[in-house]
């Protein structure tokens, strides 16, 4: 992707780093946190922010994942702006429209404003996103210098799922759920302030344009069949979610056909013929698939089921991050010894056992049966990320390996938003099932929270009891699908790896 660079900054690329380029990392750390923590506020506003708004169970939805959709669908034309006008000013200008939005979001009145609002933040995290990474490679040519380098970026996301439960939960109790969008705005003021003069500017002036006829199939074709997805789930007429999937089915089919036939496509197709690369990135995205979609429904059990303030919910949700951030530092140990396909079909095996335990939650008892399981499915995660991150690097030329890592990072993106969209409808239709069946059918928990507060004691006992235990069989429904899929998927990952018997094949 780098390629033939035509650059603004003079230094020599054999130069070691200097004190400029080690305060510029802090700052490229800044937006890696950002979005880190981003994710983990959200989840904790949830039952708060649908109490306020009272979103119906679709737009709850589309409150999380438009967010991670747009992320999986601009992150290669973005990649591809970046080399061609300038990766500092496409980084400054995302950080920008990040700030904006989220005080956008905070300020939202409505459930519809806040997902336009969310949309913009996928947007920006898009643009941040392809720069960081590729910015560090420049600025830090000696390899020990660039581990170090790379280390405290990668460090950044686990810090920022560390502090992020913390931050939220004293914003909310102490404020409002509006609050915790309002963390970002001063850390991109001080990125704005000190970028220009910290961070070199690398642009490649002869690099690939964006095709926006691949980038508007890929994202309507995207975004139609999920619209099919939870609407199909909330009930009610069929015909227009029906018709919606079909369109997006052939939008999709037209996105691929194109990428086969452009000489310079936007996804490169023939990368997937290497099951080295196919496979790993399959389990990767099933992996996020499945924690995001539980992911959604955690901060919300924490709280509306199990009674837990957001600053105590947030506590609990810290060894997660903790095991992921473990889990990531033994990955390239074990791999060494045990072998990478091994370790990825430990890591989708241990996710499944994580999972499984998730499953036995209740809704009056079920906190240590909450954490064990997100602790043991973190540890699972952090190696399967590892591994497909190596896996798919390296079955690739030296030349590819950038556009490798950003088919990896839109792919972990797109199952994450999948899982969400998925998970979440099939949680929300159990709930409402659940609800409707005892007579005091409600769309989501926090509507039947804001409904039990003007109503009679014993009315509202009721209609809470009923909520509680709804919610609680939609998540375990939920978490036996996903430890079923993982634990298919790593028995069937050595099968998938294997050499091929026949080297003519």
């Amino acid at each position: 992707m780098i390629g033939s660079m035509d650059t603004v900054s003079t230094a020599a690329t054999t130069d070691r780093a200097t004190a400029r380029d080690w305060v510029g990392l802090g700052l490229l750390a800044l937006p890696c946190m950002l979005v880190s923590v981003n994710s983990n506020l959200l989840n904790l506003a949830m039952p708060a922010l649908a109490a306020d708004l009272r979103p119906s169970s679709t737009q709850l939805l589309w409150i999380s994942d438009i967010y991670v959709f747009l992320v999986a669908g601009l992150l290669l034309p973005m990649g591809l702006l970046a080399d061609r006008f300038g990766r500092r000013r496409l980084l400054l200008l995302g950080a920008a429209l990040f700030g904006l939005a989220s005080v956008g979001a905070a300020l939202s009145v409505s459930a519809a404003g806040l997902i336009i609002c969310r949309g913009l933040l996928g947007v920006a995290a898009a643009m941040l996103a392809p720069s960081t990474l590729s910015m560090i490679r420049l600025m830090f040519q000696v390899p020990s210098q660039r581990a170090v380098a790379l280390g405290i970026w990668t460090a950044s996301f686990a810090l920022g799922g560390i502090v992020g439960p913390l931050i939220g939960g004293v914003l909310i109790e102490t404020m409002s759920w509006r609050a915790v969008f309002a963390v970002s705005p001063p850390a991109v003021a001080l990125l704005l302030l000190l970028g220009p003069v910290t961070l070199p500017e690398f642009r490649n002036g002869r690099g690939r344009p964006v095709d926006l006829a691949s980038v508007a199939l890929a994202i309507t074709g995207l975004l139609s069949p999920v619209y099919a997805i939870k609407q199909l789930s909330a009930g009610g007429t069929a015909l227009l979610p029906v018709a919606s999937g079909v369109v997006g089915v052939a939008l999709l089919v037209g996105f691929f056909r194109r990428q086969a036939r452009l000489a310079d496509p936007m996804l490169d197709l023939t990368l997937f013929r290497r099951r080295a690369f196919t496979v790993p990135q399959c389990g990767n995205a099933l992996a996020f698939g499945v924690l995001y979609g539980t992911q959604l429904l955690g901060g919300q059990y924490l709280q509306a089921v199990l009674g837990l303030t957001p600053l105590r919910a947030g506590l609990w949700t810290i060894p997660s991050a903790a095991a992921y951030a473990v889990g990531g530092l033994v990955a390239p140990r074990l791999g060494s010894r045990v072998g990478t396909g091994r370790l990825l079909a430990g890591g989708l095996a241990a996710s499944a056992v994580g999972f499984g335990i998730l499953a036995t939650i209740g809704p009056t008892s079920g906190l240590t049966a909450y954490v064990i399981g997100s602790v043991i499915y973190s540890l699972g995660l952090a190696p399967v990320y590892h591994v497909t991150t190596d896996s798919v690097v390296g079955a690739v030329p030296a030349d590819r390996a950038s556009v490798a890592g950003a088919t990896l990072e839109t792919t972990t993106n797109l199952g994450g938003a999948l899982g969400i969209a998925v998970f979440g409808s099939l949680a929300g239709a159990v709930y409402r099932s659940g609800t409707a069946s005892t007579g005091t059918g409600t769309q989501t928990i926090g509507d039947a929270l804001a409904q039990a507060a003007s109503r009679a004691p014993d009315e509202a006992a009721a209609l809470i009891q009923a909520a509680q235990t709804a919610f609680a069989e939609g998540f375990c429904f939920v978490a036996i699908i996903g430890a079923v899929l993982l634990l298919a998927a790593a028995l069937a990952t050595p099968l998938l790896l294997r050499p091929r018997s026949d080297p003519a094949r």
